[in-house]
């Protein structure tokens, strides 16, 4: 399928999906709010694709968050109900269930923090700065924020948001505070993560869904009860996933395991016994 706003290219299990309005530093507006979804569907549904690497078209910058001229030049959509629709543009917000790793060239602003935040994976280029001046433009900064809550320290967040574009991180500081785990030259930074993907996609595809499913899971529940989810999941999984057996069995024989196909999103362990 062809995206009028974004690019989404594979090299074997890994898919590279890029946010491209360049033009307008890759900021979403509605044309990519409505792309966004229809292109994390064809993710989800193609079952060779393991790993995914988000990143934005251009050098200025990953995503600029909303287009805020479209939004000063019509008044805000509502539902039926009239309250805004909710917006769905991050793997998480359309349930994906794939890693994803987000490689970030440039400014990443507002909206354009709900990817960082909800990627399992953060990378940036040397040149990479991010702020969120969405409480200057008379916006709540909530998409996005709330997950980076579980992820960096407090203050730094609420620095980002309360200070809006009078704070803005470098791509130092945001190692600092662990709001990305690699620093690496612009003209690394698409084959870095491209590289780090395939390396993902070298594992069981079961095994990381599941993996990747329990840990986020465990940040809506204490620690008792997410250490009881993920032993559920542990048992259920090794009850009957032939990928127990077969990786174990490929590290004896020193060769490549051969994976059996990834599960559905949503998947629980077990289901796929």
């Amino acid at each position: 399928m062809s995206y009028d706003t974004l690019i989404l290219e594979r090299t074997g299990h890994v898919a590279v999906l890029t946010l491209n309005r360049p033009e307008r530093m890759n900021a979403f507006d509605s044309a990519m709010r409505a792309e966004l979804p229809l292109a994390w569907q064809e993710i989800s549904d193609d079952p060779e694709i393991r790993v995914v690497v988000l990143t934005g078209a251009g050098e200025r910058a990953f995503c600029a968050g909303m287009d805020l001229r479209e939004v000063a030049a019509r008044e805000a959509p509502r539902d039926a109900s009239g309250a805004a629709p909710r917006v769905q543009i991050t793997s998480m917000d359309c349930n994906v269930g794939k890693p994803v790793i987000c490689a970030v060239n440039g400014v990443c602003a507002g909206g354009g923090l709900a990817f960082v935040a909800d990627s399992d994976i953060c990378i940036c280029s040397e040149n990479a700065s991010f702020t969120d001046a969405r409480t200057r433009a008379g916006q709540i900064s909530i998409h996005g924020t709330l997950r980076l809550a579980r992820r960096i320290p407090i203050e730094a967040l609420l620095r980002l948001v309360l200070l809006a574009s009078a704070e803005r991180l470098t791509a130092a500081r945001a190692y600092d505070i662990g709001l990305v785990s690699q620093v690496v030259a612009p003209d690394r930074l698409r084959d870095t993560a491209i590289e780090l993907a395939l390396a993902v996609a070298r594992n069981s595809p079961s095994a990381v869904h599941y993996t990747r499913q329990a840990i986020w899971e465990s940040l809506n529940h204490g620690l008792d009860r997410a250490l009881e989810l993920g032993w559920d999941a542990i048992t259920g999984y090794s009850r009957s996933h032939p990928d127990v057996q077969e990786g174990a069995r490929a590290f004896v024989e020193k060769r490549e395991p051969h994976w059996a196909p990834p599960p559905k999103p949503g998947s629980k362990p077990g289901d796929d016994s």
